[in-house]
């Protein structure tokens, strides 16, 4: 299922450009991040990125392919919301942006922004 438009897959850093994608984005900010375990090799994806950060709830995955094709399939369910969450962060960076010292007093809309 191909993602919404403005929904990309990305790596998780420019400097890796040879990593596989394991980032979906909208405008800048990762809704959904995919990572390999180290100790047995076992595929985690980490769906609303952007509202629990790193570390927050992960779900297990049969492999590369079927967590891509899952957080593809959450993405499409959960789009209206996920826009919703994206231009709130983008309005919180925009004021941030205007004046750094708002950063101060400005709460991020999900208490962690990254």
């Amino acid at each position: 299922m191909p993602l919404p438009p403005d929904f990309y897959w990305t790596t998780r850093s420019a400097s890796w450009p040879g990593d596989p994608l394991t980032v979906i984005a909208c405008d800048s900010v990762w809704v959904v991040a995919m990572s390999q375990r180290f100790d047995d090799g076992i595929w985690i994806a980490l769906l609303d990125r952007h509202r629990n950060g790193p570390g927050g709830p992960a779900r297990r995955c049969t492999s590369y392919e079927q967590g891509r094709a899952g957080a593809e399939l959450w993405v499409a369910r959960h789009e209206a919301r996920l826009r919703e969450d994206v231009a709130a962060i983008n309005r919180w960076r925009e004021v941030v942006r205007a004046n750094r010292l708002a950063k101060l007093n400005t709460a991020p809309p999900f208490g962690w922004v990254g």
